[in-house]
């Protein structure tokens, strides 16, 4: 957008210089209309943008050429020469900077036995879409755990889950979460919670009633090729920040693991498009690393978004036997009454009217079903967006040259076009030399943008 505008208001820059020298030259030069409209058109040829508009897009093209080998894809052309002037990269923590490989590393009850906490978290769990809520009922399912239906459910964005279960209400989710819903947490448990977070993991209180009956931790380590490409992205003069709804002392510690000193914890997806506008109120250029589908409003905030390929995102299993096998959760999917042979059911509402709900949720959370990224990297992740940065790095001596030529293109032929060197005896540059000056810069631009 800014690109457009600053082209736009050179283009009523142009049009305003040519208009006030024909005028001149038509008026005080006692010209024809012809020889000033003439004139007009030799100016604004001379101060046009046109220059500038295709050395930005060649410089993308070549950036787009020298990608071509890789499964990096650009929805939007302008993103690749922007990338160039980003001085802030944003990032999220779960799926983007880690292996998403989601486990179960510790089991403390209280109050009841590690096989009960466990059942009692994947029940309320069952049907939630967060990773760890699928790494909880997977590990429930697979261990034999009798799981419990629930009456209602609820999740709530970076803060947990919370079912009805045989009348009694269960939470499970973070610390901060219980405790604003007036749920008793003793001494040990935060204790123990606080030393597990400081290891990297990350922990799920557990509560039924009004009363906390444990913690299950969750750890999803860091990818080994994402500290090599974060410190290489810190070499080439990046800004690196990480925004993620974990808790502080576990977002901390990534930050402490990854050497990024900004570290932003706790936060929605409505939080993280804050914290960005604030970056940008700064001053600074800030490019958004996420999942395009949960950081999405982030994304949109930022001045270029990058869409990683979420490490969550498992290819689909070649058998089905390789699936957790629930009799419960099929008996649910399949309704209380119904039967194998029984004829198929009508749905409760049209399948337009769902999808406008489903999108009435998405547009609520900041989100939209259609969204795609300015650039989208390959299965490699972040190892690709310091490939990406320093092929537009590469593209930007290309850019430097290029711009140099049509600002002295705009120097020498504007006065000539104008007529300025009259009073040495010269007269206004016939247009047809001018245009002829304008083709041959342009093939000069082409010409220097993809050379080797």
């Amino acid at each position: 957008m800014k690109k457009f505008f600053s082209t736009f208001s050179h283009f009523i820059a142009s049009v305003i210089l040519a208009t006030a020298v024909a005028g001149y030259w038509y008026i005080a030069g006692d010209s024809s209309p012809q020889t000033a409209s003439e004139i007009f058109l030799g100016v604004f040829l001379a101060a046009s943008p046109l220059p500038f508009m295709v050395s930005r897009r060649l410089i993308a093209l070549r950036i787009k050429r020298r990608l071509r080998d890789t499964a990096i894809t650009c929805s939007r052309m302008g993103a690749l020469t922007e990338l160039l002037q980003v001085d802030t990269v944003a990032f999220n923590r779960n799926g983007t900077l880690t292996e998403g490989n989601v486990f179960i590393s510790a089991l403390i009850p209280e109050g009841m036995t590690q096989g009960s906490l466990l059942a009692l978290a994947a029940s309320a769990e069952r049907e939630a879409t967060h990773p760890y809520a699928h790494a909880l009922y997977d590990t429930a399912v697979q261990r034999g755990l009798h799981l419990q239906r629930h009456s209602a459910a609820r999740e709530t964005e970076s803060f947990g889950v919370e079912a009805l279960i045989a009348r009694t209400p269960v939470r499970v989710g973070k610390k901060e979460w219980l405790q604003e819903e007036n749920i008793e947490i003793s001494a040990a448990l935060l204790t123990r919670a606080d030393q597990l977070a400081t290891s990297g993991q990350t922990p799920l209180f557990v509560s039924s009633s009004k009363y906390a009956r444990g913690i299950i931790a969750v750890r999803d380590d860091v990818r080994a090729e994402v500290r090599r490409a974060l410190n290489a992205l810190k070499e080439r003069g990046l800004s690196l920040i990480l925004l993620t709804g974990e808790t502080k002392r576990l977002a901390n510690a990534t930050g402490k693991e990854l050497r990024i000193s900004e570290v932003r914890s706790d936060l929605t997806g409505v939080d993280k498009a804050r914290e960005i506008r604030l970056l940008q109120s700064r001053g600074a250029v800030v490019a958004m690393v996420g999942d395009p589908t949960a950081d999405q409003a982030a994304m949109r905030a930022a001045d270029i978004s990058i869409g990683c390929p979420s490490a969550y995102e498992k290819p689909p299993a070649d058998e089905a036997d390789e699936m957790p096998h629930d009799p419960l959760h099929e008996e649910l999917l399949r309704g209380p009454d119904s039967t194998e042979d029984a004829p198929s059911i009508e749905p409760l509402m049209p399948p337009e009217d769902a999808a406008y709900f489903e999108s009435q949720a998405l547009r609520n959370q900041g989100r939209s079903a259609n969204f795609v990224p300015d650039i989208t990297l390959d299965a490699a992740g972040l190892p690709s967006l310091v490939s990406l940065w320093d092929t537009c790095n590469a593209a930007r001596t290309r850019a430097k040259q290029n711009r140099w030529l049509g600002i002295l293109f705009l120097l020498l032929f504007v006065p000539a076009a104008a007529g300025a060197f009259e009073f040495y005896g010269g007269v206004p540059l016939p247009y047809p030399f001018v245009t002829g000056a304008l083709v041959l810069l342009l093939v000069m631009l082409i010409a220097n943008a993809f050379r080797e």
